[in-house]
């Protein structure tokens, strides 16, 4: 006759281990450290609007940059003069009364949007004129410029992020404008490459006579090919948009009442 199965004594229940929930991380803590500081400071880098040159720090927005200097592509660039008819003012942004944006510097005219344009070419205009400024300076009323526009050095790791990665902008000093067309005509001549084709490293260094200049020191040229076709349609496509529009002085006055300034 068969015997009826015991029922199993506690010590007798097979205990299963819950599964282990712990994630392997590949390499140690500190490489992991390293990486994620890698990959959140480009993911954080700024991008868009302008870049500052006040009291001699190099800052975008409200951030400055470490060291007054950064790295990125010159993407495209046109010579700016600007004419102010009011004393400066560092807590109240203004429009210029009178400017001109072009490519070629004796062809520089007042745009359609200046309101008060103050000759019809600027190489005849009065306020374009050494000594013109007043008061004893030799500089001139009229400020000439580059209006550059830059992409963070990081763009030329990915295709993607050279066609699509929102420029930054900024206006040269009158002073520093030397050191740029050096860098351009190096660029050129040394290279063969346009601006966009290196990484320079822009920065902002004290200066004896000016207060500080803005410098420009290429840093690496860029030799992958899909990148370059990328910024050589950027550029080209950016050579052929309008010319960039300052708002008008009643469009200003609201912004600012607004609290957009």
């Amino acid at each position: 006759m068969a015997t009826k199965p015991t029922a199993p004594t506690a010590t007798e229940v097979a205990v299963v281990p819950p599964k282990s929930t712990a994630v392997a991380m590949p390499g140690n803590w500190r490489d992991r450290m390293k990486s994620v500081t890698v990959k959140v400071a480009e993911a954080e880098k700024p991008t868009g609007g302008f870049i500052s040159f006040k009291a001699g720090r190099l800052s975008i927005g409200d951030q400055l940059m470490k060291d007054d200097k950064i790295e990125v592509v010159v993407i495209d660039y046109l010579v700016h003069n600007k004419y102010f008819d009011i004393p400066y003012n560092a807590n109240k942004a203004s429009s210029p009364a009178c400017y001109a944006f072009g490519r070629v510097e004796e062809d520089l005219e007042p745009e359609e949007g200046a309101e008060d344009p103050q000759a019809d070419m600027c190489a005849e205009c009065p306020q374009n004129e050494w000594g013109s400024a007043g008061g004893g300076s030799k500089g001139k009323a009229c400020t000439n410029s580059r209006r550059l526009w830059l992409l963070p050095a990081g763009v030329i790791t990915d295709p993607g992020k050279a066609a699509r990665t929102d420029a930054l902008q900024c206006d040269l000093p009158a002073t520093s404008i030397k050191n740029f067309s050096k860098f351009v005509m190096d660029t050129a001549q040394d290279l063969g490459v346009p601006p966009f084709g290196v990484v320079v490293e822009m920065s902002v260094k004290p200066h004896p006579t000016s207060l500080f200049q803005v410098h420009f020191k290429p840093m690496e040229q860029i030799k992958d090919e899909a990148i370059l076709e990328q910024l050589a349609l950027r550029q080209y496509k950016m050579e052929q948009d309008p010319h960039p529009v300052y708002p008008t002085r009643e469009e200003m006055a609201e912004r600012q009442s607004s609290g957009k300034y």
